[in-house]
């Protein structure tokens, strides 16, 4: 009898061993699937942001060329950043960006430095 408590006892263990197995893969596979859904979810967001900045901008222009005022909007998606150009109505000459040219510059390296220093796949 002693030896049939014994296995039973280990069989007992091993299969309380398995059952926690599968619960501990089960809960990384739902951690996993809502990861994903969460970085699509992101990515969509982005997407959407970036479509509803670009429509503000193209509105802006409009109202702005409605007025005759020389300042044009733009986003630069590098740097997800918005940009002022004012121009002369006659000639189109360049007479002020802000933020200056080589400042988005900069910033998109700074930017590309960052990951670089930063980057999650590694």
């Amino acid at each position: 009898m002693d030896i049939f408590n014994a296995v039973s006892k280990q069989v007992d263990s091993t299969q309380s061993y398995q059952k926690t197995s599968n619960v501990q893969r089960q809960q990384e596979i739902s951690q996993n699937i809502n990861t994903t859904n969460s970085e699509v979810r992101n990515r969509q967001d982005k997407k959407e942001i970036q479509q509803h900045l670009n429509n503000t901008v193209k509105k802006l222009n409009e109202q702005m060329d409605s007025l005759n005022i020389n300042i044009k909007f733009g986003f630069n998606d590098k740097i997800d950043t918005m940009f002022v150009d004012v121009t002369e109505k006659n000639t189109g000459r360049l007479i002020r960006k802000i933020p200056s040219e080589e400042t988005m510059k900069l910033a998109e390296k700074m930017k590309e430095i960052i990951g670089m220093i930063f980057d999650q796949k590694g």
